[in-house]
């Protein structure tokens, strides 16, 4: 075996963009950073941010 091919990343598709599927993969991702290729679809435009942090926020 050649040490300098790269092993080929598992395709990873997560349908929808919900702040616990985002979570979820965030930390599969700590886990293991190079394992995965991974598609995320969602319904939203817009990229995944965390709504219960943004109460304060907008509260001032």
């Amino acid at each position: 075996m050649d040490m300098n091919i790269p092993a080929k990343k598992m395709k990873l598709v997560m349908v929808g963009n919900g702040m616990a599927g985002v979570r979820a993969l965030e930390e599969l991702l700590k886990l293991a950073p190079d394992l995965y290729d991974v598609t995320v679809f969602g319904a939203e435009p817009h990229p995944n941010y965390n709504r219960i942090l943004l109460s304060p926020v907008l509260a001032g």
